[in-house]
């Protein structure tokens, strides 16, 4: 079923369409009111939220703090075989957007990433990272697929595997943090990906 941003959820219907009962789709629509992506008014519904340029915003700049720490301890445990696997996933990633296949791009960037977050000592990371980037990446817009973008990113990928192959811990976590994961940096794709505009 399709839902737009600011009209209301109707959980009889909802509940027909999914296939659920009306009592576990409502304690699953008040877990994603806790988690910010929909809205819960008295006496007038439930609303999907707007996604807005400030959310993006907010999701960019606690990505890369989570990659910076899970890359402290990460960088310890990563080999020649993680760094191997990585450059053909982030390949294949490119490849992917090429030919369009945009839910193949998505799980390739998520394995891309995880392949050394699963490597921090802080094995919670992990589980936060995906968290926040299955919000980042749901968005009621069609989605603007652009290559000039995903070159840029995969770039960053390439330098970030150069910085883990040669234990350089500062540049790999410059690489993420501080570009890959940079709403300043990114901001006038992130403007077109989403088709959002500026709030200044």
């Amino acid at each position: 079923m399709s839902i737009r941003p600011g009209v209301p959820i109707s959980l009889r219907k909802a509940s027909s369409e999914l296939g659920i009962g009306i009592t576990p789709l409502r304690d699953a629509l008040l877990q994603l009111e806790g988690e910010g992506m929909v809205t819960i008014l008295p006496r007038r519904g439930i609303f999907i939220r707007e996604f807005t340029l400030k959310d993006v915003k907010n999701y960019y700049e606690t990505i890369g703090a989570i990659e910076a720490l899970a890359l402290k301890t990460a960088i310890l445990h990563i080999t020649k075989d993680h760094c191997t696997i990585m450059r053909q996933i982030n390949k294949h990633i490119f490849e992917s957007t090429k030919r369009g296949y945009f839910s193949d791009h998505l799980k390739l960037n998520k394995t891309f990433h995880n392949t050394y977050l699963n490597l921090s000592e802080n094995t919670y990371l992990p589980s936060l990272w995906n968290n926040i980037t299955s919000r980042l990446y749901y968005s009621p817009t069609e989605i603007v697929q652009m290559e000039d973008w995903d070159r840029l990113c995969c770039d960053h990928h390439d330098h970030l595997i150069d910085a883990l192959e040669e234990r350089d811990l500062e540049g790999a976590i410059h690489w993420m943090r501080d570009e890959h994961w940079s709403f300043r940096k990114q901001k006038k794709y992130i403007e077109q990906y989403y088709h959002l505009k500026s709030e200044e």
